[in-house]
């Protein structure tokens, strides 16, 4: 039998790294402003989402745009806090969700948008939910709020 060509000490499991915490909630939102045409037969209110997820240490946002995707650490606010309820005092329409543990299998291949993004972030798979209306209908059900 051949040996295995492995350098030594790479084959331990006791050397693996650990990976990052899993958030255990996510805060979505909502919101009526998009600057695309395509996108205002969306329904008013709902016509984008993204997503606040809670981690050691406070939130990182992430804004799944049309040309871009924005991704911004808040480690100022506190993860134990109600950032959905503050959001919601500020008008937007916010959810407190948890990041469910989706099946081991490929994910729907959909087309890139905010709504996909969200979905992959919480762990929701789902071939039905397309749009931001049909995400909140969705996560309504499931919201820790």
């Amino acid at each position: 039998m051949s040996e295995n060509p492995a350098k030594p000490g790479l084959q331990s499991p006791a050397l693996a790294v650990p990976g990052p915490a899993r958030p255990e909630r996510a805060v979505v939102v909502f919101a009526e402003e998009t600057r695309l045409p395509k996108l205002r037969r969306l329904k008013p209110g709902y016509r984008h989402c993204y997503a606040y997820m809670a981690l050691p240490g406070g939130w990182v946002g992430i804004d799944p745009l049309a040309y871009m995707t924005e991704i911004k650490g808040f480690y100022d606010w506190p993860t134990e806090a109600d950032l959905a309820g503050h959001l919601r005092g500020l008008g937007q329409c916010a959810l407190t969700v948890p990041v469910l543990t989706p099946p081991r299998r490929l994910a729907p291949p959909l087309p890139f948008s905010c709504v996909e993004v969200v979905k992959r972030l919480i762990g929701l798979q789902s071939w039905q939910i397309r749009t931001p209306w049909e995400l909140f209908l969705c996560l309504r059900k499931i919201s820790l709020d």
